[in-house]
């Protein structure tokens, strides 16, 4: 049984500081750092505070990375963890930069740009506007003609033709990517890498960053072809045979044909 203590977690002025991996990584609001330890010259307690000060060529000026507002004790205990697991390192060359293993990833979320929101906007509005619109409509006109107790009936119809307009949008949304994303994104092969299960098979793909991503799709082929979009690189679309597209849209016409139908009926109805 093992009686070294595990190294503490630093947390402290929004900052969160840990080792794992070989590594440290400090953890801010808007940004991850990364530093190996051997980066690492020197874990420096003082007090509440710690700081990770980085190897430099001889007479350059010290990096360093600081966290505050953490505990005294596991500020001296994490130092003497982190220090003795540097000291066991190899001396490297006069020369080395720390710096230059220390890697750094941005928390920050992308604002939308305008055109963005305004394709999220029609989006829902084509989702959702018809199918809320006659539920609202149909349930103020039973009202207006004194008939609320029809509303029992108004309701639930106006919320099955709301699950109707999502259904049909959202079979819209797959169609227009089975037919553009083959013509106007990036086409691959992913492989599958686990046996087909009855229901789905497990493949993967490297995107042109070169990370890899997982998809799930029932197929029997040992590779199939898929498309994504550059800038949404983990949402791929099987590239399907044209007569299998062409059934999409015919289905999703037909969907939205329902769907217009339902609509037409339900305000008639309230409109008696």
């Amino acid at each position: 049984m093992s009686t070294t203590p595990s190294i503490p977690v630093l947390r402290g002025g929004g900052a969160v500081l840990r080792h794992e991996d070989d590594a440290l990584t400090l953890r801010r609001r808007d940004e991850e750092i990364l530093i190996p330890l051997p980066a690492v010259r020197d874990v420096i307690p003082d007090g509440r505070a710690v700081t990770v000060e980085l190897r430099v060529p001889a007479g350059g000026t010290p990096v360093t990375y600081r966290i505050v507002g953490v505990t005294e004790a596991a500020a001296d205990l994490f130092a003497v963890a982190v220090g003795t697991a540097v000291a066991a390192l190899p001396e490297p060359d006069p020369s080395f930069d720390g710096a230059s293993l220390v890697t750094t990833r941005s928390l920050r979320v992308p604002s939308l740009s305008a055109v963005e929101k305004a394709k999220g906007i029609a989006a829902l509005v084509i989702a959702l506007g018809p199918g809320v619109v006659t539920l609202i409509l149909s349930c103020v006109l039973v009202v207006m003609k004194g008939e609320a107790g029809l509303l029992f009936l108004s309701i639930p119809m106006g919320l099955v033709i709301v699950c109707f307009n999502v259904a049909s949008a959202g079979a819209t949304y797959k169609a227009f990517q089975m037919w553009l994303l083959p013509r106007h994104a990036i086409t691959v092969m992913a492989v599958r890498t686990s046996p087909y299960s009855g229901r789905s098979a497990k493949y993967e793909y490297t995107d042109a960053s070169g990370q890899t991503h997982s998809c799930y799709r029932g197929d029997y082929a040992s590779q199939i072809e898929i498309s994504y979009h550059p800038d949404s690189p983990g949402h791929p679309f099987v590239v399907r045979h044209p007569l299998t597209r062409v059934a999409a849209t015919i289905g999703t016409l037909l969907l939205w044909a329902f769907t217009a139908g339902l609509i037409f009926a339900t305000m008639m109805a309230a409109n008696e």
